[in-house]
């Protein structure tokens, strides 16, 4: 898969442009490129909490790069004011890559909002840093993931993604979520140097924790950002309801995902009072990896029961989960463009029961649906297998192509 990714990144055409503040000669290693933390990039400037939702803040030019490569195409980074998950000010980064070669299609550019499974607590995961450093991210998850945008780039279409997590790392938090995404779509369409239109048609696409992302974005836009010319939205491998997740994954092989989740949240909203009731190895837990990437948790949590962190056994049915369950669950409101659904039957980490009932609840509020289940994969064969479909999905969208409609059979 990497080496077939690799072709496709050396077959995008054209050179690395120059700049806003163009990068000096393209680096292969991490050298020089400070932690977001330590970038003066990303704090805003005094007064910004007043100015427009997608107002952009700062933008420089960055070299983009695959593995070790640099990616032959035009990549903008932007800072932008957004709100979080209680409507507070904050200020957002996303990253857009724009082929080199002119776009020969009907309209202007399409953008393709790509929402990477960051699934981390630190900002060092998000793409902003790790599109600037290739095989020198914290996680090999980052790099993978951006080989699944690729293909959209030799379309001709433009590639954002933002750091929907926000500068706090709210992992799964769907309003932070939805906000960041398409306030960053916002952004990059009215920042004159990306040569992108405000008008263009815009596709959302995401998997796993960047599917619940895509999925929110998709929900939200209608009443949050309208004027959007929003085309189509595909969400893979979704994590649709919160207390199948963790009563599917207690104990199993995702329980390092767990408690990545209760993490994020708890930081997303201290109201649900989620470390109130932490004993002191799960306040340890909670300190200890307050930085970290998914594979810090992931590979050394499997097998675990929440539990063994916590002052109270039956979780699942205490205010805390009830309060993050209710706010964050998919389904709040029904996506009012065709909604691509993309799942393994065999997928050890996400139940598809969820996101089957999530479809029926679309179709039953008016939604148009396109519902594909892969017998025997997994999570990850899913998406591998998934991904093309899906861009094809979105393709016919941008196209304007009518959509399929599995209501009725969904």
């Amino acid at each position: 898969m990497i080496s077939a990714m690799l072709i496709v990144a050396v077959g995008l055409t054209g050179m690395v442009g120059t700049a806003e503040a163009a990068p000096s000669a393209p680096a292969v290693s991490d050298a020089g490129i400070p932690l977001p933390k330590d970038d003066p990039f990303y704090v805003p400037s005094p007064g910004y909490e007043s100015l427009p939702n997608g107002t952009v803040l700062r933008s420089r030019r960055i070299t983009a790069i695959y593995l070790v490569l640099p990616l032959p195409v035009k990549a903008h980074q932007v800072l932008y004011k957004s709100v979080d998950s209680h409507n507070k000010p904050v200020a957002e980064a996303a990253t857009v890559l724009v082929p080199d070669q002119p776009w020969t299609g009907q309209g202007t550019r399409p953008l393709v909002s790509y929402q990477l499974a960051v699934d981390s607590l630190s900002t060092r995961c998000q793409p902003s840093y790790t599109l600037q450093v290739g095989l020198k991210a914290p996680t090999p998850a980052s790099t993978y993931e951006l080989s699944m945008s690729l293909p959209a780039l030799l379309k001709g279409y433009a590639v954002v993604y933002s750091d929907y997590l926000g500068p706090g790392a709210d992992f799964l938090a769907g309003p932070q979520s939805a906000h960041a995404i398409l306030d960053g779509i916002r952004a990059v369409q009215h920042h004159q140097p990306t040569g992108l239109a405000p008008d263009a048609p815009v596709a959302l696409w995401g998997y796993s924790g960047g599917g619940i992302a895509t999925t929110w974005a998709a929900e939200q836009q209608p009443a949050y950002a309208p004027e959007l010319n929003l085309v189509g939205a595909a969400a893979g491998g979704v994590p649709a309801d919160f207390k199948e997740m963790f009563q599917h994954n207690n104990g199993g092989l995702g329980s390092g995902l767990l408690i990545l989740g209760i993490i994020g949240l708890s930081r997303a909203y201290p109201e649900a009072g989620v470390e109130e009731v932490l004993n002191d190895k799960g306040r340890k837990l909670f300190a200890d990896n307050a930085d970290a990437c998914t594979l810090d948790i992931a590979v050394f949590h499997p097998f675990e029961r929440i539990e063994q962190y916590t002052t109270i056994s039956n979780i699942t049915e205490s205010p805390q989960a009830k309060f993050l369950f209710t706010t964050n669950n998919a389904g709040q409101r029904t996506p009012r463009v065709p909604f691509y659904n993309y799942q393994g039957l065999a997928d050890e980490f996400v139940p598809s029961a969820a996101a089957d009932r999530l479809l029926r609840k679309y179709c039953a509020d008016g939604g148009i649906v396109q519902k594909v289940r892969l017998p025997l994969a997994g999570h990850i064969v899913g998406e591998v297998v998934g991904a093309s479909d899906a861009l094809n999905f979105l393709t016919d969208r941008i196209n304007g192509k009518p959509a399929r409609n599995d209501c009725g059979t969904a």
